[in-house]
């Protein structure tokens, strides 16, 4: 395979904390994000593009509740499905664009994604996914508090096992084209006699890439996210920003409990199953510092 990276980019930095979500400010987001990735591709390397959906997955989830008495509404996993869909639109249009505009002959296809999940997984009894607005009071339960930002709604994220579309994502980069695969996690699936049903649930964008990462042995990660750096202490007066950590490091900084849950908690703990899997580095950092980050001149990089 040739030299080829898994580009994991955040829900966050399509719809932004403070922005309302509207089509003209998440566009506005892709192309930016889509600029970055053409350096990317410049620098030679093949991309596998994941993304995020909390913002856009919580949305559509809300709407189902506010017109049930109107319209039918649809479980949680369809609104992941109709997510990936939208989101991988932008993206593919968008990036399609540049890459012509830059003489790049590469294509860019998005493959709506399933992933297997364990229905005893502990998280469909203790949810802890963060997902759609934020909200200065708790107007609801269950919901958590993200510090600087306010209250989320949360729901289950179970642990991803297992692809179910990896040989096609595979065929598909073997050809060269940009895949963008996995969107929002992927659709939580349950396999029962042979056949797979959906599940409501959604899956951490960062374990999911992980998992693709692993299944495709693909080598090197970069997760983008609304940070530049990770932190140890983060917003405290000790802050202090990591550079180059090493796989047993930050293993001894998750332990002290640096890193929150429904923040930069699964970013490391992809990075961890990622690097004890067989990959060698992963970057992470903001979009507009990811090609000075695979230079080593910004963000945060993890090695074994």
């Amino acid at each position: 395979m040739q030299k080829t990276m898994i580009l994991a980019l955040g829900g966050n930095m399509i719809k932004k904390a403070r922005e309302k979500g509207k089509f003209e400010q998440q566009y506005k987001n892709v192309d930016e994000s889509c600029e970055q990735i053409i350096k990317i591709i410049k620098q030679g390397w093949n991309v596998v593009l994941t993304h995020g959906n909390g913002p856009q997955v919580g949305n559509l989830l809300l709407q189902q509740e506010l017109l049930k008495d109107k319209i039918p509404p649809i479980p949680l996993d369809v609104c992941g499905a109709l997510s990936q869909g939208e989101i991988g639109y932008l993206i593919q249009q968008i990036l399609r664009n540049k890459l012509k505009k830059n003489k790049i002959k590469k294509k860019v296809v998005t493959v709506i994604t399933q992933v297997l999940v364990d229905e005893k997984d502990p998280e469909f009894r203790s949810p802890s996914k963060p997902i759609g607005p934020f909200y200065k009071i708790k107007n609801r339960s269950p919901m958590v508090y993200q510090s600087g930002k306010g209250w989320r709604r949360i729901v289950p994220s179970p642990n991803p096992m297992k692809i179910i579309e990896k040989e096609q994502i595979k065929d598909l980069i073997e050809d060269g084209d940009i895949v963008i695969a996995c969107g929002g996690g992927g659709i939580p699936v349950v396999e029962k006699k042979g056949n797979l049903h959906g599940i409501e649930g959604v899956i951490d964008k960062d374990l999911a890439s992980e998992r693709l990462a692993e299944g495709l042995g693909i080598k090197v990660m970069m997760i983008l996210t609304d940070v530049d750096n990770v932190y140890l202490n983060y917003r405290k007066s000790n802050q202090k920003k990591l550079k180059k950590v090493t796989l047993l490091e930050i293993k001894k900084y998750q332990k002290e409990g640096h890193f929150p849950k429904g923040s930069m908690r699964p970013k490391i703990e992809s990075s961890i199953r990622f690097l004890e899997n067989g990959g060698e580095k992963v970057y992470i950092t903001s979009p507009k510092l990811a090609t000075k980050c695979l230079k080593g001149k910004a963000g945060t990089a993890l090695t074994r």
